[in-house]
């Protein structure tokens, strides 16, 4: 099963959101796996208890919520995950 960093937020997404979802991408890129965005108002978002946007999920933990992490802190909190 290839792992997935999962970007929640609303849709159309806010501007926070949108650069949470391209800082994902490039940190999945980077370490070649995956990332998805889902809508906050998902049964995804509800399975992990999600409250804020935007947020990140990685191995069922919640990385980050409310804020736009940097490349180098969410790369960090994956690869200790990893």
């Amino acid at each position: 099963m290839v792992e997935e960093i999962k970007v929640f937020g609303p849709e159309p997404p806010c501007v926070r959101c949108k650069k949470t979802a391209e800082m994902a991408q490039m940190v999945a890129g980077t370490l070649g796996i995956n990332m998805a965005k889902y809508n906050i108002f998902s049964e995804e978002a509800d399975k992990y208890g999600v409250m804020m946007t935007p947020a990140i999920v990685f191995k069922g933990e919640i990385l980050a919520t409310g804020q736009v992490p940097t490349f180098e802190n969410l790369k960090k909190m994956v690869e200790e995950r990893m």
